[in-house]
Formats: structure tokens, sequence, C-alpha cells
């Protein structure tokens, strides 16, 4: 009894330090490390780094940009299970905050919605191969819509 008892108790602290493997969160692991990317808005071009790694006991993933000039924004992005939903929330140097939501259990296409300040951007994220990602982004506003793609490469 004691013996099961002892296997029992290793079994559940094992399963409570090791992240679940159908966590939607491991699908993001892809993004881990440097990435260079090109952000277009129409005839402008920037490059800029983005950089990737786990935070808050592999629960987030940090996204830290930054371009020629000096700037730059931070992103964290997490899956909340319970409502089966993906969870972005970008910080800008001005203060500034936008949270988006979006749905499936599968990083590698998600389609988000702003929820936070307004509901006026849309942001398709697509992985298109295990070295590319790339971002659709577009946001009307005052009955204008603007339209901008980042293609991201593995550095």
């Amino acid at each position: 009894m004691t013996r099961l008892l002892a296997v029992a108790v290793l079994l559940s602290a094992i399963g409570a330090s090791a992240p679940a493997r159908s966590d939607p969160m491991s699908s993001m692991h892809f993004l881990v490390g440097d990435w260079t990317c090109t952000y277009h808005q129409g005839p402008a071009k920037v490059t800029y780094k983005a950089t990737f790694a786990y935070d808050l006991a592999g629960n987030w993933l940090r996204e830290r940009d930054v371009w020629t000039g000096g700037g730059g924004d931070e992103g964290l992005f997490t899956y909340q299970p319970k409502q089966h939903a993906w969870i972005i929330s970008v910080v800008e140097p001005d203060r500034s905050l936008t949270v988006f939501r979006g749905t499936g259990s599968d990083f590698a296409h998600i389609v988000y919605r702003s929820i936070y300040p307004d509901t006026s951007m849309t942001e398709h994220i697509d992985r298109t191969s295990p070295t590319q990602y790339t971002i659709h982004f577009s946001q009307t506003a005052n009955g204008k819509t603007t339209k901008s793609t980042d293609v991201c490469v593995h550095s």
C-alpha cells in the first residue's frame, strides 16, 4: 500500500510539473528564437527583428520586436483552455495596449479579432513553413481600411 501511494504521488507530481501534451501552447514552440521580419503596407517596407521566448512558467510566449531607429513593441500570447481561445496582448512604447482574441486549437493558422480598445482590427497569423510565418493585418477606422503584411523568417 505504501509503495502504491508513493508511485501515485510520484506520477501526480510528474503530471503536475509537465505541460499536457494536448496543450495548444506547445504548437507555438516553433516560434522560440530570433526571426527577421519584413512589414509591408502599400509601398512602405520596414525590416524588424522579432524574438520569442516562453515566460511565466511556459504559460505565455513573449515576443519582443525591435526595428531601426529604436522602435519596438512587445506581445504576449497564451491559450485559455476553458474558453478555447488564443489571447494576444500587444503593448507599445506610447503606453497603448491592444488585445486580440482568436479561436482554434492550432497556432499554425489563427484568425484574431481585436477586443480592446475596439473591434476594428483583424490579424491572421499563418505558419507557412517550419522557418516562416506571415501576419495579415487589417483595420477599419472612419470608413477606411488599412492592410499590411509581415513575412518573418527564422534567423
